[in-house]
C-alpha cells in the first residue's frame, strides 16, 4: 500500500480508455507531419518496437525521425514512469528496514519486481516493487535465521506464484469478502506503523538470547508488536529521541504542505530530501547533535547486482537447501506468495474498474511469480503490486507496459547512479514517510461503520447514520485484523475466509422457504421450494415439511425457484421420496432447473426409485452476445 492512492476522479483519462482490453488499449497515434501530405507510419502509444513497425529502418536519418516520434507520442509514458520510479526509493528503502534487511536488498527488488511484472504480467500500466505487506512477513525469518533464508523463501514463494498461474488459479480472488479486504488493509496499516518504532532501539550489548524451549515467545506470537515486546533491544536515550521526533515532524509537514505548491516531485520524494536537509543543516550542523542515517545501519553500494551464488557478501553464509532448510523457509515463502498474489490481484482489480478494461489474473501471478524468483536470486527481499505507484501512474497517464517499464529502468539507474547519496538519508525521515503509508493504508471510514453497526437503530436513526452493515461482516473485520497483530496477514485472510464462507453458508441456508398448496379438492398437495439446496439448506427445509401422515397420497414438488448444488441436495430430495413412500403416498418431483436435472441424472444409479418428472420440450436461443463467467475465465491465458 502507498499514500499515493487518490480518488478515481482525479483520473482524467480513463474515459478515453473506456471499451478496449487490457493489452489493446492504446491509443492509435497518427502524426499528420506536412510531409507531401502523408500520414507518418502508423505507431501506436507504448510500442517499444518502433523502428521495425510496420517497415524497417533503412537509413541513420529514417531512424532518428521515427525515433523521435516515437518519443513524442510516449512523453507522458516515459514522464509517468520516471515519477514512478522517484516515489518507489523512499519506500523501497523504508521498507527494507521493516524486514531487517539492508535497503540495497529493497533497492534491488523493486526494479527487478517492476521489470518481471511490466513485461510479463497481465495487466499494462501495473507497477510491482517492494510492498510493506511481504516486508513485514519476512521479518520473523531474518531476526532468527539471516536474510540468506530470506532468499530462499523469497525464490520458494515465486516458484509457488509461478505455478498458480500456470494452474490458472487466478479467480480464487473472488472469494475474498470486502470485510476480509478491509481487515487486511487495516491490519496491514497498524503492522507497518508500529514497525517504526523499531528506530527508537538498540541492541542491548552482551545479552543473550534464551533457549529455545520448543514453545512460542510472547514477542514471537504478538509479532507486530515487536519493538515493544523484544527483549534484546533498549529505547534509545530521550533526547536522541525527540531529535528523531524532529525529523519525523518536517518529514510529514513537507509531504502535506508541498503538493499544494507543485507535484513534478512526489511528496514522498520531497519530503525525504526536506528530512535528510534537517538532518544535516538544522540537526547536525546547528545543534551539534545527530540521529541514525541509513549508513548507521547499513551502506548503500551502487552496483548491478549479481546471483547469491557467487556473491561475495552472500555466498560465504548460504546455508545448504536440504530437507531442514526447506521447513525452514515453506512458512515464510507460502505467507509472502499469498499476501503478494493477494494484494496484487486486488489491485488488478481496482485498476481494471478505473480503467473499464480486464487485466488477467493468472497471467498476472506468473509475472509476479518470475519476478519473485529473480529477485531472490539476486540478493532480493521480493515484493509485489504497489497499488499507490500503480494508481499514480493511471492518473498520470501511464497505461501501458512501456510506463511501468521505464519506472524499473530509471530505478535501477537510481541505484547505479545514487546509492552512496541513499547513506545520507536520516532513518527518521523514512520512517516519517512510512507513518504516511500507515495513514492511507488504514480504511479509516470502516471505524465509524463500525461504530454505527453497534448501535441500536433508534440511536442510528435519531442522528441519521445510515451507515450500518451486518455486525457478522464487521464480525469478520475485527478479526482479521486480531490475527493479524497475534499471527501474521496470510494466517488472517484465511482465517477471514473460512469464517465468512461458514456464516454465508448458514445465512443461506435460511432463505429456503417451502409453499404448501392443495389441489382438486384436497386430492393432491403441491410442494413449491424456493432457494438453494444444498448441505447448509437441507436440515431447514426437512423441518419445514409438515406431518405427510396428514397429507393426500398425491404429492408435487415443484423445483423451478430451487436449486440443487451438491450430494446433500441429492439426498435430500431422496429422503424426501422416501418420506412419502413409508406412507404409501405417491410424490414426483417437477420443473427441476437445467442445473438440477443435470445433477440428478449423472448420479441417476443412487436415487431410481425417484420419480423425476421430464420438462416441457422448449425452444433455447443462444444468445451470442452474452458470455457467462465462467466462459471468460476459460478464455484467459
Amino acid at each position: 500500500m502507498s499514500p499515493n492512492t487518490g480518488p478515481s476522479a482525479e483520473i482524467g483519462m480513463v474515459d478515453a480508455m473506456e471499451g478496449g482490453g487490457a493489452e489493446m488499449n492504446m491509443q492509435n497515434v497518427y502524426d499528420d507531419d506536412k510531409n507531401n501530405g502523408k500520414d507518418r507510419d502508423f505507431v501506436p502509444v507504448g510500442d517499444v518496437f518502433c523502428c521495425c513497425k510496420p517497415t524497417p529502418v533503412r537509413t541513420p536519418v529514417e531512424f532518428f525521425q521515427r525515433f523521435w516520434h516515437w518519443l513524442v507520442i510516449n512523453k507522458t509514458q516515459i514522464l509517468s514512469g520516471i515519477t514512478v520510479a522517484l516515489a518507489q526509493v523512499p519506500e523501497a528503502v523504508s521498507f527494507s528496514f521493516v524486514a531487517g534487511v539492508k535497503p540495497a536488498v529493497g533497492l534491488q527488488s523493486a526494479w527487478i519486481m517492476g521489470i518481471c511484472t511490466s513485461l510479463f504480467g497481465g495487466r499494462p500500466g501495473m507497477v510491482a516493487g517492494s510492498t510493506g505487506a511481504v516486508a513485514v512477513v519476512l521479518t520473523g525469518l531474518v531476526k532468527n535465521h539471516g536474510q540468506e533464508y530470506m532468499f530462499y523463501a523469497i525464490m520458494l514463494a515465486g516458484l509457488i506464484q509461478i505455478a498458480f498461474g500456470l494452474l490458472r488459479c487466478g479467480g480464487v480472488v473472488r472469494l475474498i469478502p470486502h470485510p476480509v479486504m478491509v481487515g487486511f488493509c487495516n491490519g496491514l496499516g497498524v503492522v507497518i506503523g508500529v514497525a517504526q518504532f523499531n528506530i527508537f532501539t538498540v541492541d542491548i550489548e552482551g545479552y543473550v538470547e534464551p533457549e529455545d524451549d520448543g514453545h512460542r515467545r510472547l514477542s514471537e506470537k504478538f509479532g507486530a508488536f515487536g519493538p515493544f515486546l523484544d527483549q534484546s533491544k533498549e529505547w534509545v536515550d530521550g533526547e536522541k529521541a525527540l531529535w528523531m521526533c524532529f525529523v519525523i515532524a518536517i518529514t510529514l509537514v513537507t509531504y502535506i504542505v508541498f503538493p499544494r505548491f507543485t507535484k513534478a516531485i512526489p511528496g514522498s520524494l520531497a519530503s525525504i530530501i526536506m528530512g535528510t536537509i534537517a538532518e544535516w543543516l538544522l540537526v547536525r550542523k546547528a545543534f551539534g547533535k545527530e540521529t541514525f542515517t541509513v549508513e548507521d545501519l547499513a551502506s548503500v553500494r551502487g552496483s548491478f547486482p549479481v546471483p547469491i551464488f557467487v556473491d561475495e557478501e552472500y555466498s560465504p553464509n548460504l546455508p545448504s537447501f536440504n530437507m531442514e532448510t526447506f521447513w525452514i523457509i515453506l512458512p515464510t515463502a507460502i505467507t509472502a506468495a499469498a499476501i503478494g498474489l493477494l494484494e496484487s490481484l486486488l489491485t488488478l482489480g481496482i485498476i481494471d474498474e478505473l480503467t473499464n478494461t480486464k487485466g488477467t489474473p493468472n497471467k498476472e501471478a506468473f509475472g509476479q511469480g518470475l519476478g519473485q524468483l529473480l529477485s531472490g536470486l539476486m540478493g532480493g527481499m521480493g515484493g509485489c503490486t504497489t497499488i499507490g505507484q500503480s494508481l499514480m501512474n493511471i492518473h498520470s497517464g501511464g497505461y501501458t507496459r512501456l510506463s511501468s517499464t521505464v519506472a524499473a529502468i530509471f530505478m535501477l539507474l537510481i541505484i547505479l547512479l545514487i546509492g552512496p547519496w541513499i547513506n545520507l538519508i536520516p532513518i527518521a525521515s523514512l520512517a516519517g514517510v512510512m507513518f504516511v503509508v500507515t495513514y492511507y493504508t488504514i480504511e479509516w471510514s470502516s471505524g465509524f461503520i463500525l461504530f454505527a453497526s453497534l448501535l441500536p437503530q433508534t440511536v442510528r436513526g435519531q442522528y441519521g447514520w445510515n451507515t450500518k452493515v451486518k455486525r457478522t461482516d464487521m464480525l469478520i473485520m475485527v478479526l482479521v485484523v486480531a490475527v493479524t497483530l497475534i499471527y501474521d496477514l496470510a494466517i488472517a485472510v484465511a482465517v477471514g475466509v473460512l469464517v465468512a464462507c461458514i456464516l454465508f453458508s448458514w445465512d443461506a441456508g435460511d432463505t429456503i422457504t417451502l409453499n404448501r398448496e392443495l389441489k382438486e379438492d384436497g386430492a393432491l398437495v403441491v410442494y413449491t421450494i424456493t432457494g438453494p439446496i444444498y448441505f447448509g439448506s437441507v436440515k431447514p427445509l426437512m423441518d419445514q415439511f409438515p406431518d405427510v401422515h396428514a397429507d393426500p397420497k398425491r404429492v408435487e414438488v415443484l423445483l423451478e425457484d430451487a436449486e440443487i448444488f451438491d450430494w446433500s441436495g441429492m439426498v435430500a430430495i431422496k429422503t424426501l421420496h422416501e418420506r412419502f413412500d413409508r406412507v404409501n403416498a405417491e410424490v414426483e418431483f417437477h420443473a427441476l432447473t437445467v442445473g438440477s436435472r443435470r445433477l440428478m441424472e449423472k448420479s441417476a444409479g443412487l436415487w431410481e426409485e425417484v420419480k423425476i418428472m421430464e420438462p416441457k420440450d422448449l425452444e433455447l436461443i443462444e444468445d451470442p452476445t452474452i458470455t457467462s463467467h465462467l466462459q471468460g475465465e476459460h478464455r484467459e491465458s
